[in-house]
């Protein structure tokens, strides 16, 4: 893979990654500090009854704090490539679990999170498959990050395969002779 092409797919991994965690942010860092001012450090009831705005935050430092140890040479590229695809699909994965779960129901010991509860969003006994499905078609908000997400998986995948910077000795050769004679 060429040099262009390696920075091509290096830029656009940052702009999805840096998307997605404004994103986190965006709709998490307001509402923790709301639920931080009503419960402080801890909860009457032992837990929140939405722990996602707590876990946007982390998630998003997190994804903001690859490019800067990897720019600070803190982290190999290799690593931050699996870190990222890692977190990103946690994140989709996490997204599924939440709403196959009926948003969290099992915090509260089976009934409705507060986060669906007097919003008239329910999920019945429908397949996840066709949740998903739902979902995306229902909130455009949350299908834009998820195929942010998803895209930005497969360029980790794509450069932890094709990247000459972490390909060993032979591999970068060969990989190299593999690019003259594509092109």
């Amino acid at each position: 893979m060429d040099n262009r092409t390696v920075t091509a797919l290096r830029v656009a991994a940052a702009a999805l990654v840096f998307s997605t965690a404004a994103f986190h942010l965006w709709w998490g860092l307001p509402r923790s500090i709301v639920y931080f001012q009503a419960y402080g450090l801890s909860p009457a009831g032992g837990i929140v009854p939405d722990p996602r705005p707590y876990l946007f935050v982390v998630f998003a430092v997190l994804l903001l704090s690859g490019p800067y140890l990897v720019t600070r040479r803190v982290v190999s590229l290799r690593t931050a490539y699996l870190a990222g695809m890692t977190l990103l699909t946690l994140s989709i994965a996490a997204w599924v679990f939440w709403h196959a779960t009926d948003h969290g129901a099992f915090l509260l010991g089976g009934a409705e999170a507060a986060s669906s509860a007097g919003s008239g969003h329910t999920h019945g006994q429908q397949s996840t498959v066709f949740l998903i499905l739902d979902h995306f078609d229902t909130e455009p908000v949350e299908s834009a990050i998820k195929t942010i997400e998803a895209l930005g998986v497969a360029i980790f995948v794509t450069l932890l395969w094709r990247d000459p910077a972490i390909l060993p000795g032979d591999g970068r050769t060969h990989s190299e002779s593999r690019d003259a004679t594509e092109n």
